[in-house]
């Protein structure tokens, strides 16, 4: 805040003291931010992202290999939603975590970078935080790659941790608990 303005934290409310993210809308096959936009960005110590709204909504409406080889045709590498969530958790210091099993589908949680399987598990359900005995982590990439959960405890990579476990950006973790 101001030192002319001591109160307006106060006066103004939470939202002028939320982080940033500038999104400006580019020329089709540009990923760059305009100069002028990431020199005001970085002057208010905020990050911003360049997507072109032409192109993604035109590829909104074509099946997915065929927006995918359209993407790769004018060189934009990634999805501007994709890129606007990478960003805004970035902005936010968020990673996401999965929970899942063999009989359930995935779920995304988000929490904040630095926190551990028992915030995770606090982020699942309260009763499993206060029950929490230990968890069973493994990123998702090495989750696929092993063809699921067996697949992994053949091969090594399902680690069992305990509460102290620092979570990582894309951890798969199945939390043992006693109710």
């Amino acid at each position: 805040m101001p030192e002319e303005a001591p109160g307006a934290a106060r006066d103004l409310g939470s939202l002028t003291v939320k982080p940033v993210l500038f999104v400006a809308n580019v020329d089709e096959g540009s990923e760059e931010v305009p100069a002028e936009i990431a020199a005001h960005a970085a002057a208010q110590g905020a990050r911003a992202v360049a997507v072109s709204s032409r192109i993604e909504s035109e590829l909104a409406e074509l099946e997915d290999e065929d927006a995918a080889a359209m993407r790769a045709e004018l060189g934009v590498s990634e999805s501007s939603l994709a890129l606007v969530v990478r960003e805004a958790f970035a902005l936010l210091q968020l990673i996401a975590f999965f929970t899942a099993g063999e009989a359930k589908p995935a779920q995304s949680w988000h929490l904040h970078q630095g926190l551990t399987a028992w915030h995770a598990a606090g982020q699942i359900h309260t009763d499993i935080q206060k029950g929490f005995v230990r968890a069973e982590v493994i990123g998702w990439k090495e989750l696929v790659d092993a063809g699921g959960y067996a697949g992994a405890r053949d091969r090594g990579t399902l680690r069992l941790e305990g509460r102290d476990y620092v979570m990582a950006d894309g951890d798969v973790i199945s939390v043992k608990f006693t109710p």
